[in-house]
């Protein structure tokens, strides 16, 4: 880790953890009803939580790839804008090694969440999104929002969840893919 990156955790973290989370919960039932997959576009992060929460989905089921979920990662563009929206300086960030860093993160939880699962005899191939559990974050410079997805697979629910945060316009997966 560059002492950058840990700045850049740093920050998210306090965006995203700085206060306590609201107790409102929404809850969406069968989320994925008339979602269609836009991946073709170049435009990067989601413009909902809800649709973020579907391409997590479909990305633990295979149904896209771990690098098609990148997209909803933020890069260094997304990076510098967190920097600037926050008044961070930004001068002597090297924002293409923070994005590598961040994302490498997020692959690691995101590995983790699919063997985890695999340990439980289970796989997300299987599994039908049944709800998306949408956390409310409160006080903070960017809007922030805890998501977990909620799957059947069999006799078994799986929940899979992450920290969002909107950058702009669009909604990215901000940290902690994590499994439970």
């Amino acid at each position: 880790f560059t002492l950058r990156y840990l700045t850049f955790l740093l920050l998210i973290s306090i965006e995203l953890t700085s206060c306590q989370p609201k107790a409102k919960i929404s809850v969406i039932e069968n989320p994925m009803t008339g979602f269609t997959p836009m991946l073709a576009d170049s435009i990067r992060g989601a413009a909902t939580v809800q649709e973020l929460g579907n391409y997590l989905f479909l990305s633990l089921k295979g149904e896209i790839t771990y690098y098609q979920l990148e997209k909803f990662f933020p890069d260094s563009a997304n990076i510098a804008m967190i920097y600037e929206l926050t008044q961070t300086g930004v001068k002597d960030a090297n924002l293409a090694a923070i994005a590598d860093t961040a994302q490498s993160q997020l692959l690691h939880g995101w590995t983790k969440t699919q063997r985890e699962v695999s340990m439980l005899g289970e796989n997300w191939t299987d599994a039908t999104f049944t709800k998306l559990l949408i956390q409310e974050l409160e006080n903070q410079t960017l809007p922030g929002k805890k998501i977990t997805i909620e799957c059947k697979s069999g006799k078994q629910t799986l929940r899979a969840s992450a920290k969002c945060l909107k950058i702009g316009d669009r909604w990215f997966i901000g940290e902690e893919i994590k499994f439970g």
